[in-house]
């Protein structure tokens, strides 16, 4: 997939071929003008005070997911070495890690003298979800619901049992605000939300306005179904539930197949790390190479821990003219974390392998000669 010359925002990166760009007489764009912080750091102080609050139960202060990312590895460094606490480590390995993350999670954890904890995908499960999760896909035109099936699922429900097992009071969760597809869970932390049911019942009540007034999405119907009653959908949701049972869910995570748990306030807390910890692309990734041996592919220092990965991208550069990962670059320049021609460099890698990684990754789940939406 190559990238066609288009214009771009002054600023940032983004394309004009994005959903709701303009840009002004000097060509920044309506969404660097209008942007705003994720969220305010508490401080290092802040997050040390919480996280020595509570007594532990058992030898390990916390448990720290680790997908051996940036982020992760990151937080797992700053945990021990800065504020000098005792966590294990889990990792989820699904199968479709990819062998730099493999080893980073390896070598971060010697290097830090921090037990692990590897959860594995039972046999082929993770292959079967993707399979059916792609065939899906292509039914419904679109990538349909979250890339990897379980794994965020997976991730949080095996990071509680871990912390309770091991009675540790909290669980510190690794991913960044800035490259997080839900910025309302963080822009809105403390705020009344509506509760699940009512927010499924306003948007399903969007979605009839928006059919009563616009007769010709009704074709749209059919792939709506095919979305929860098709054969691949009934097929994903079979692999899914087979794969939590087998992965000893809670009877009402393991009977609701694409549902995600939520994060627990106590017995464990979930702490949020970056809302405490700002994060340093250019020192922090320097001091995880050189204390930690942390490595990653030329030109991809962000998202190339799964193989799964490429398939958000290759859509989102189809729909937006730009990489999923071009679009968080772009939140790291209006934060003055990253400047405009490395967040160019980066995207353009990115683009430039995806078609490579979404043959191999169709080849792997046995779709070789299928297509991609």
């Amino acid at each position: 997939m190559t990238d066609s010359v288009q214009r771009r925002c002054s600023r940032c990166i983004l394309p004009e071929k994005y959903i709701g760009i303009s840009f002004d007489s000097e060509g920044v764009c309506n969404f660097c003008r209008e942007y705003h912080p994720v969220h305010r750091n508490l401080g290092k102080d802040a997050l040390s005070r919480l996280l020595h609050s509570r007594t532990r139960g058992g030898p390990y202060d916390c448990v720290v997911p680790l997908s051996g990312g940036k982020d992760s590895t990151f937080i797992l460094h700053c945990i021990v070495r800065n504020l000098g606490l005792s966590p294990i480590a889990l990792s989820y390995d699904s199968g479709f890690q990819t062998e730099f993350a493999r080893e980073n999670v390896r070598n971060a954890c010697n290097r830090l003298g921090v037990p692990l904890i590897v959860v594995q995908a039972p046999g082929e499960s993770q292959t079967r979800l993707l399979r059916e999760w792609i065939q899906l896909s292509a039914k419904v035109g679109e990538l349909y619901g979250p890339c990897g099936g379980n794994c965020e699922a997976i991730l949080r429900t095996a990071s509680i049992e871990a912390a309770r097992r091991h009675r540790a009071p909290f669980v510190i969760w690794g991913s960044s605000a800035l490259e997080s597809k839900d910025y309302a869970s963080y822009i809105n932390r403390g705020k009344r939300l509506p509760g699940r049911a009512a927010r499924r019942l306003a948007h399903t009540a969007s979605r009839l306005n928006s059919l009563a007034n616009d007769w010709s999405k009704a074709r749209r119907i059919p792939k709506m179904l095919y979305s929860h009653l098709g054969y691949h959908a009934v097929a994903y949701d079979l692999a899914s539930i087979s794969q939590r049972v087998n992965l000893g869910f809670p009877p009402r995570y393991a009977l609701r197949p694409r549902y995600v748990p939520p994060f627990t306030d106590t017995d464990p807390q979930f702490v949020h790390f970056f809302d405490y910890v700002p994060w340093d692309s250019i020192t922090g990734i320097k001091v995880l190479e050189d204390e930690l041996n942390w490595r990653h592919p030329d030109g991809r220092e962000s998202r190339f821990d799964c193989l799964v990965h490429c398939l958000g991208n290759h859509q989102h550069v189809g729909a937006y003219g730009i990489s999923a990962d071009g679009a968080n670059y772009c939140n790291f320049i209006r934060e003055g974390r990253m400047d405009r021609e490395a967040a160019m460099r980066g995207e353009s890698a990115v683009v430039g392998s995806i078609d490579d990684e979404v043959q191999e990754l169709l080849e792997r789940v046995g779709l070789k000669g299928h297509s991609i939406p």
